[in-house]
């Protein structure tokens, strides 16, 4: 390593962590994105509590109740900006408890009770209209809720109609009509809502009991806050996206002195990420001397965005990827499906030959096929399900041979066919290795190369060109904004490791 790079500051070495091509991953050509997905199975992995960031050194101090609730606090808040910036299509939805929950009996009760309470006064002689006023005032502050700072002239009509007050005066004199209330607010939600709840305020109007009603006009209010929280997400979502960067750093670096006050290290599982990868190409250059793939920053993080496309779930995940771990997993779960339809086609094309090489169109079919029947079908279920795959595409085979007028495969050939689909699913299968091994390459170029250029996709994978480079697109975009926020701190724990190197290195 020369004298300037010895001396790179993190700030240089930061700068310095983009557009080298580790010496393992390989080749040019085109690169095409598509929206088409490939169907996999979904890794049921929750997003990643707050409390996942606290992770403890040994030895651990007492933590206050008050500085862990702060520390969430930030992280939450970071979470959330940082979900709005990066997935086009977060929308809030309503949290409902599962059926059957303590949670959701105690509710039902309560709500029950309140409404019961509600129907009684009201049907009381005389009627007794103190919950039915406070039911006014939460209507009221609800509608309030959802109006936008523009919309004064329906503000004010809100407070001249729904004056707690006046309500008040006509209940003393016996002279309240409720339901003339009710048809107010139904009507100026009317004007609020947005045409999806079209259909909801419709229904609203048709009920007649008092009761009902307003516990229906709750019920959609609810919506609308939802729809009026939705669409404020998505005009300012531009502006997130613009300052996401800034404000994750300032958010996270808040979380890591707040840990390192307590004796905390908030990046133990990145600093053990990045170490692995450059012992890793230690290794790989020392064990090879024509090897090019020294530990640099940039080849450093090229192998460890990588890794994470292989993830062992026995490892800890890095705290600074926390945010994006089960995007991530997601992503590694559809290229190891991949891998395996690739796989699965090249034995199956291999053993057959030129009777259906030349065949337009189908190998796509098999490809799709083969996709619907694992579409379900856990990553721990596939060797019990590979049987059915193997059926199918003998049975495609013979079919689509006889179509084309070849002679049928014999009995024994069909049978080493159906064994090479069945042997292939094992990732320890030279076939199965070498695919994923060019999958992995795939994506590393990708990282590694500047977008000009274009990216040839690996022989064994035309097939899965749409999906794989459909892949490419998210798993670049995720690490694009990572590496944004994330970058000062890799540089400095990339930088440590390499000065450690040198002072350990044999003097000349």
């Amino acid at each position: 390593m020369d004298e300037e790079q010895r001396n790179s500051s993190p700030d240089e070495l930061n700068d310095s962590m983009s557009g080298e091509l580790s010496a393992s991953r390989g080749s040019d050509g085109p690169l095409n994105d598509s929206p088409k997905q490939t169907p996999t199975k979904k890794q049921r992995i929750n997003t990643p509590s707050p409390m996942g960031f606290l992770v403890a050194a040994s030895p651990p101090k007492f933590v206050s109740f008050d500085q862990l609730m702060a520390t969430a606090d930030g992280v939450a808040n970071m979470t959330l900006a940082h979900e709005i910036a990066v997935d086009g299509s977060f929308k809030l939805e309503k949290l409902d408890p599962q059926q059957n929950s303590i949670e959701k009996q105690v509710r039902d009760v309560m709500h029950k009770a309140f409404w019961d309470v509600l129907q009684e006064k009201l049907g009381s002689d005389p009627p007794d209209y103190s919950h039915a006023l406070i039911l006014l005032q939460e209507v009221k502050e609800e509608m309030m809720g959802i109006l936008l700072p523009q919309h004064e002239r329906m503000r004010t009509r809100i407070n001249e109609v729904l004056d707690l007050d006046l309500i008040q005066q006509k209940v003393d004199n016996d002279a309240l009509d409720f339901n003339s209330y009710a048809e107010f607010v139904i009507s100026t939600m009317a004007r609020m809502c947005a045409p999806v709840r079209d259909e909801c305020i419709a229904k609203l109007k048709e009920i007649k009991d008092v009761v009902p009603l307003y516990r229906e006009i709750f019920a959609v209010l609810e919506l609308m806050k939802m729809d009026m929280a939705n669409f404020t997400i998505q005009q300012i979502r531009p502006y997130i996206q613009m300052q996401s960067v800034d404000y994750e750093k300032k958010k996270f670096q808040e979380v890591l002195k707040a840990q390192e006050e307590n004796n905390l290290d908030g990046l133990q599982f990145t600093k053990a990420w990045l170490t692995r990868n450059t012992e890793k190409l230690k290794a790989a250059s020392a064990s090879d001397t024509a090897s090019t793939s020294a530990a640099t920053p940039a080849r450093i993080m090229n192998e460890a965005y990588v890794e994470l496309l292989e993830w062992n779930d026995q490892l800890a995940f890095p705290e600074t990827l926390l945010m994006d771990q089960s995007r991530i997993l997601e992503l590694r779960d559809k290229t190891q499906r991949l891998t395996l339809i690739s796989a699965i086609l090249l034995v199956t094309y291999n053993t057959v030959g030129s009777p259906i090489a030349g065949i337009s169109g189908f190998k796509d079919k098999l490809k799709n096929e083969i996709t619907v029947i694992l579409q379900d079908v856990d990553d721990r279920d596939i060797p019990s399900k590979i049987t059915n795959v193997a059926e199918h595409v003998n049975k495609e085979v013979l079919d689509c041979m006889a179509e084309h007028g070849f002679t049928a495969m014999d009995e024994t050939r069909q049978n080493v066919l159906k064994g090479q689909i069945t042997e292939v699913v094992e990732k320890d299968h030279s076939v199965h290795k070498l695919i994923g091994s060019r999958v992995l390459d795939f994506m590393g170029q990708s990282i590694a190369t500047s977008h000009s250029a274009p990216i040839k996709v690996p022989p064994g994978l035309s097939a899965v060109e749409k999906e794989l480079s459909e892949l490419c697109g998210k798993f670049l975009r995720l690490i694009a904004h990572n590496r944004a926020v994330f970058g000062i701190w890799y540089a400095e724990i990339i930088g440590g490791l390499i000065k450690l190197d040198e002072d350990l290195s044999p003097t000349k």
